[in-house]
């Protein structure tokens, strides 16, 4: 059921009737969480006035004040920095000059300039005001080094000095988590400096060329990028030996394969059979990024509600929502205003009505409950990276984070995708939560999306903290409905454009729904006694715990 305004039938009275045994919270706290409030913080949020709440904006500071402002009137406490809410974060902004940017391909003596924004993307060099890189090229497939999934496109390449060309992505066979883990652009680029590479062009194509094709892609690159600044102002994930990065359409890609040893379309082939490949292409690359810099500072909101139980008070469960969007730009259909409605106000009013709700009860759970609103989360997660680096409370002491981005607002849902849940001992929370709720459990229905990688609660897994991200799957309520065709047809039309506005259809029923699931999650993993833990011997544990992994 699809509305364009809030729902008057009460949703809990489609929840079971439910005891009282176990951690399941009782009926009564999950009516707290209330679809008028999630619309009510939703309209302040994505207004005009708070211009797409671009970080380090005055329309994101608005919108920091604005939760800043409902968090003191809960009762909550300062969990910022010097007393306060807020955590100030640094940014290195990193404006392309694009006019004296380049990249060329040269062959047998003769050189062909590409076109941005048609060929390739680039951003900002992170370190450099002029960067050049040029150096012959060598595919090497995904660009991944999995030794624990027996995978390796390195394997008898040699790439020092080089520029690697590696497809989006990771191998199909791989787990949706750790496939999306292996798809992020930081680890390629780390894999392929650690590999002695000086360049990397990674390849925008595949089923992801599908969804959004390179043009559209384009869009998103006119901005200026950014990185954090740590406190001796170097940029974050910034590695001196990377010298030029680029993205490249698939039509680029396929002209430096002409007269290599495999053809683009069998080289493509393998990667979807998960083969590891790695070989010459007989073109080197001259890549030129200019930079202007410049900084600027943006906050993270946090808040704690202390823990009543004296053994586990000091243990932490992380409720996040990112608070920016995309700020102003380029006009769409006469809009220039990137509300951001969906993305992600909606994660942040559910942020703020599970912490209204957590204040109500006479007891406040046994673990303490931080929240925390993120700021830099479209520019790559910045603010949670941050956060996750230089954590308020010991990051020790942080049990598991529950991140919210995008709660559900297009249908009412009977199943839900908890992505990472399976790494953990949360996945039977989630399961236990499911089961009271009458909702299913499915597997991630895009994993070449790489979703569990695109919001904040992988800061968090980084750092060693069991982390889930829960959003509805495609099984409708009301059987006349598509729950894919609906979420697709929203990511090409609505997706980081002026149209994720309050004038769009929106479910206040199935965002509370959603909300419920969120709070019912973190209210038992802070009433259990035994703290969330990695599976053993899972990926994550071994990612983040070199001991499990066998390492000192």
């Amino acid at each position: 059921m699809r509305v364009e305004r809030l729902l008057t039938i009460p949703l809990l009275l489609l929840v079971p009737a439910l005891g009282q045994n176990g951690n399941f919270p009782p009926q009564q706290l999950l009516q707290q969480i209330r679809p008028e409030g999630i619309r009510a913080h939703m309209e302040f949020l994505a207004d005009d006035l708070l211009e797409g709440r671009g970080t380090g904006t005055r329309g994101y500071q608005l919108a920091a004040n604005y939760v800043r402002a409902q968090f003191e009137a809960m009762g909550l406490k300062p969990a910022g920095t010097n007393g306060s809410y807020f955590q100030n974060v640094r940014f290195r902004q990193m404006e392309l000059v694009r006019e004296q940017s380049s990249l060329t391909l040269k062959r047998n003596g003769s050189a062909q300039t590409l076109t941005m924004d048609e060929d390739y993307l680039m951003r900002g060099h992170p370190l450099l005001t002029d960067a050049t890189a040029e150096a012959p090229v060598v595919f090497v497939g995904y660009g991944v080094s999995a030794p624990q999934f027996g995978y390796d496109d390195y394997a008898g390449v040699d790439v020092r000095g080089k520029i690697v060309l590696a497809l989006y992505g990771a191998p199909p066979r791989f787990p949706s988590a750790p496939g999306a883990h292996y798809s992020s652009g930081e680890q390629k680029l780390s894999n392929a400096a650690a590999h002695g590479a000086i360049g990397v062009l990674l390849v925008w194509g595949g089923k992801q060329e599908e969804r959004t094709p390179f043009p559209r892609l384009a869009r998103f690159f006119h901005a200026p990028a950014l990185r954090w600044l740590d406190e001796k102002g170097t940029p974050n994930d910034a590695d001196p030996a990377i010298r030029g990065y680029a993205w490249i359409s698939s039509s680029a890609a396929a002209a430096m394969f002409e007269g290599g040893p495999k053809p683009w379309k069998n080289a493509l082939q393998a990667a979807l059979d998960s083969q590891p490949q790695g070989f010459p292409l007989p073109v080197s690359v001259s890549m030129h990024t200019v930079t202007r810099f410049s900084n600027l500072q943006s906050p993270n909101i946090a808040a704690i509600l202390p823990g009543s139980d004296p053994q586990l008070k000091d243990e932490y469960v992380v409720f996040s929502a990112h608070l920016d969007h995309l700020g102003m730009g380029n006009s769409v259909n006469g809009d220039n205003i990137f509300n951001g409605a969906v993305d992600n106000a909606s994660g942040t009013a559910a942020l703020l009505e599970i912490a209204r709700a957590f204040t109500q009860l006479p007891k406040a759970p046994r673990r303490s409950l931080l929240f925390l609103a993120v700021t830099g989360e479209e520019e790559g997660l910045l603010g949670s990276d941050y956060y996750a680096h230089y954590p308020t409370v010991p990051i020790s002491q942080i049990a598991a984070n529950v991140n919210m981005d995008e709660v559900s607002l297009l249908y009412d849902f009977k199943d839900i995708v908890p992505l990472g849940g399976e790494h953990s001992s949360l996945e039977a929370i989630v399961e236990d939560v499911a089961r009271h709720m009458g909702l299913e459990i499915s597997p991630d229905p895009v994993p070449e999306e790489v979703y569990f990688v695109r919001s904040d609660q992988y800061s968090f897994v980084k750092q060693g903290v069991p982390a889930v991200y829960i959003g509805e799957g495609y099984k409708t309520v009301d059987p006349k409905l598509d729950g894919r065709k609906l979420q697709l047809d929203w990511e090409s039309t609505r997706y980081h454009t002026p149209s994720d506005d309050m004038n769009q259809p929106l479910d206040f029923n199935a965002a509370a729904k959603c909300t419920r699931v969120d709070f019912a999650v973190g209210y038992e993993i802070a009433q259990q006694g035994e703290r969330p833990r990695w599976n053993a011997g899972d990926f994550f544990e071994k990612l983040t715990n070199p001991a499990a992994a066998g390492g000192k």
